[in-house]
């Protein structure tokens, strides 16, 4: 049995609005806490350079992980937004083929 489905647009188009804030919210505090999270080496002997070095690359590590959480957010939020022109579209062909039919 199909049941209704009842779909908000502009409870959707709010979602994607918030992955987008979310989004937002992320790059700046990645901005603010990118530069802390590289180190420089304490001296210059090996240990030092290494430990610097492993650092810093887990560092970069993060960094790449943050920009790809970004991007998917804002990909999901478009997406949902893309998602409800389709969802429109075909609810107000299906209402028009409806009305020709009762006509």
């Amino acid at each position: 049995m199909v049941g209704n489905v009842l779909v908000q647009p502009e409870v959707i188009l709010a979602a994607a609005a918030e992955l987008d804030l979310l989004a937002e919210r992320l790059a700046a505090a990645a901005t603010l806490s990118g530069p802390v999270t590289h180190v420089l080496p304490s001296g210059a002997e090996e240990v030092s350079l290494m430990a610097a070095g492993h650092f810093n690359q887990a560092a970069v590590t993060h960094d790449n992980s943050v920009a790809q959480g970004i991007l998917e957010l804002h990909h999901a939020a478009a997406m949902l937004r893309q998602q409800v022109v389709q969802y429109a579209a075909q609810d107000a062909a299906h209402a028009a083929g409806i009305a020709a039919i009762e006509v």
